[in-house]
C-alpha cells in the first residue's frame, strides 16, 4: 500500500508545486523518486518528529500543502503536542501519513507498535482520518487528501494488501 501511496502522491506532485514531503530519518527506497524529482520540496529532518511537524506546519502557512510520512507511532504519538496545538488549532493543511499502524513492524518491538493512534488522532479537533483499506483505496484517498485543505491523520498499510 505504500508504494501505491508513493507513486501516486508522486503523480500529484509533478501537477502541484504545492506538494512537499517531509520526513523524519525514513523512507530512502520509496521516497527516494520523489526526492530526486523534486530536491527542493523534500526534507528528511532526522530523529526529530516534533520538529517535522513544526516544519511542515510553517510549509502549509505558506500556502503549501507538506505531508509528514514516517512509521506509525513515530509521527502521531512522539509529537502529539505539536499535531494539536499547531497543526489542528490553526487548521494547517498539513498531511500526516504514517506507514504501517497496529503492530505491522511487530518485530521491531513495542516502540513501532501504533495501536491507539486512530483513536487518538479521531479526538483532534478539525483533523481528517483516513485509512484506506486496500491498494485501489490508497491511491483515491491520496487524491482525496492533496484535494482536502486541512489537517488529514492518513493511516497507510506497509505492505501489499490483498483487495477488499
Amino acid at each position: 500500500m505504500r508504494s501505491v501511496f508513493n507513486k501516486t502522491l508522486l503523480e500529484l506532485a509533478k501537477k502541484d508545486d504545492r506538494i512537499f514531503m517531509v520526513l523524519a530519518d525514513i523512507g530512502y527506497g520509496e521516497i527516494e523518486p520523489f526526492a530526486q524529482a523534486f530536491p527542493d520540496r523534500y526534507f528528511n529532518v532526522g530523529v526529530a518528529e516534533q520538529n517535522m511537524t513544526g516544519i511542515a506546519c510553517g510549509i502549509a502557512m505558506e500556502g503549501n500543502i507538506p505531508v509528514t510520512y514516517s512509521i506509525a507511532n513515530f509521527p502521531t504519538l512522539r509529537c502529539l503536542e505539536q499535531i494539536r496545538n499547531d497543526v489542528c488549532y490553526h487548521n494547517a493543511n498539513v498531511k500526516i501519513v504514517i506507514i504501517g499502524g497496529g503492530v505491522a513492524y511487530g518485530p521491531l518491538g513495542i516502540s513501532h507498535h501504533s495501536t491507539e493512534d486512530l483513536a487518538i488522532m479521531r479526538a483532534l479537533p478539525n483533523m481528517v482520518v483516513l485509512a484506506p483499506s486496500d491498494l485501489a483505496e490508497a491511491s483515491e484517498a491520496t487524491k482525496a487528501m492533496i484535494k482536502y485543505d486541512g489537517p488529514i491523520y492518513y493511516r497507510c498499510g506497509y505492505k501489499k494488501e490483498p483487495p477488499i
